[in-house]
């Protein structure tokens, strides 16, 4: 009851009090969240008849492409700006976005790193007679081109120069037959800001500057990255490397519990264990003997031909095998001559010592 009672007095001092409701952005949603440019997208998608492509990340751009939207940071490497170059020398339309243009940027974040642009990029725009300018701020409220203004809010970090004029925010020029724009600040087209003041009107003014009639392509991405070039070029090798991986965890991991201890083994498993037993056998059976006399007989036959080619007929015999035995004479003598075997340690022994005679003997 003391319970209920001090939910209810909680209940009414919740509903008794002032709150104020406050809303805030931080971000879009779906597939604007992934693709800051589907906005962009869209609007020219709506403007014009041609068709749009977009990129995640760095691909050549093809014949068919009349404009291209791109980040600058992409363009870091020899390899994709001779083939930009390339491109723009064959009629198409290249739309560069310096700032604020790779697509893991917050819009609604205050803080942003600058970007990093790097060497390939500086003699590409030198080549057309370009000069990015960093750590220059520049701002804008209007954009001029072709004689036609175009209201903006546009501000950047650093600058770009044309053929030695003043550092400024946006140029654009024309070489071979295409054309080379470069726009320090890439919030213009991007979700958020694409719908303020003549930022859509400056969109298309740059898609129909172009000559040429084809394809819109938008890249969103920062470039290509490794593991991305990987998956593309090399998933058949990765693919290989993976089995071979896990073949290699299966042969060496334990698979049914913990592994066995390593048994020794058994002391009957070795040959001289089997020797002993088997006289020990034979010594209980009282057939030592037997079994000694046909070796004996081999060896003493064996020994008397040998000795007598080799002039030696009338020395010692004993001593003459144990020469060609490298056994000790004692041992022959007790090997050839001993009546029968004390016990079943001593028949192993002569055993393997008539062995041993007869093995040199042949």
């Amino acid at each position: 009851m003391r319970c209920c009672l001090t939910w209810f007095v909680m209940a009414l001092v919740l509903v008794g009090c002032d709150y104020t409701e406050k809303e805030k952005e931080i971000g879009f949603k779906g597939k604007a969240r992934l693709n800051s440019w589907l906005a962009a997208e869209r609007v020219a998608a709506e403007l014009v008849d041609y068709e749009i492509h977009s990129h995640p990340s760095w691909t050549v751009p093809d014949a068919d492409d009349a404009v291209w939207f791109l980040p600058a940071s992409i363009l870091g490497n020899e390899s994709f700006t001779s083939q930009v170059e390339q491109w723009v020398d064959d009629g198409g339309h290249l739309v560069l976005l310096a700032e604020h243009a790779d697509s893991q940027i917050n819009d609604w974040s205050p803080f942003h790193d600058p970007p990093r642009y790097e060497r390939a990029l500086h003699e590409m725009l030198g080549r057309f007679e370009m000069e990015l300018i960093e750590d220059r701020p520049s701002k804008a409220d209007k954009i001029e081109l072709e004689g036609e203004e175009f209201q903006v809010d546009a501000a950047s970090d650093s600058s770009v120069v044309l053929d030695g004029g003043k550092p400024t925010i946006f140029v654009s020029t024309i070489r071979g037959d295409g054309r080379l724009s470069v726009l320090m600040d890439g919030r213009l087209f991007r979700n958020r800001w694409i719908g303020e003041k003549d930022h859509a009107a400056l969109l298309y003014q740059l898609i129909q500057i172009s000559e040429y009639e084809g394809s819109i392509a938008f890249t969103r991405g920062s470039g290509l990255s490794l593991m991305g070039l990987m998956m593309k070029k090399l998933w058949m090798v990765l693919l290989a490397l993976g089995v071979l991986i896990l073949l290699w965890l299966w042969k060496n991991f334990a698979r049914f519990g913990p592994l066995e201890s390593a048994a020794e083994a058994s002391v009957l498993r070795g040959y001289e264990h089997h020797l002993e037993a088997l006289g020990d056998f034979q010594w209980r059976l009282d057939r030592g003997v037997g079994l000694l006399a046909p070796l004996r007989a081999q060896i003493v036959e064996r020994g008397q031909r040998l000795s007598t080619r080799a002039g030696r007929r009338d020395e010692d015999f004993f001593q003459f095998l144990a020469d060609r035995s490298g056994i000790p004479r004692e041992r022959v003598f007790r090997a050839l001559a001993e009546p029968a075997p004390a016990d079943a340690t001593i028949l192993t022994r002569t055993a393997a010592d008539l062995q041993r005679l007869l093995q040199v003997l042949h």
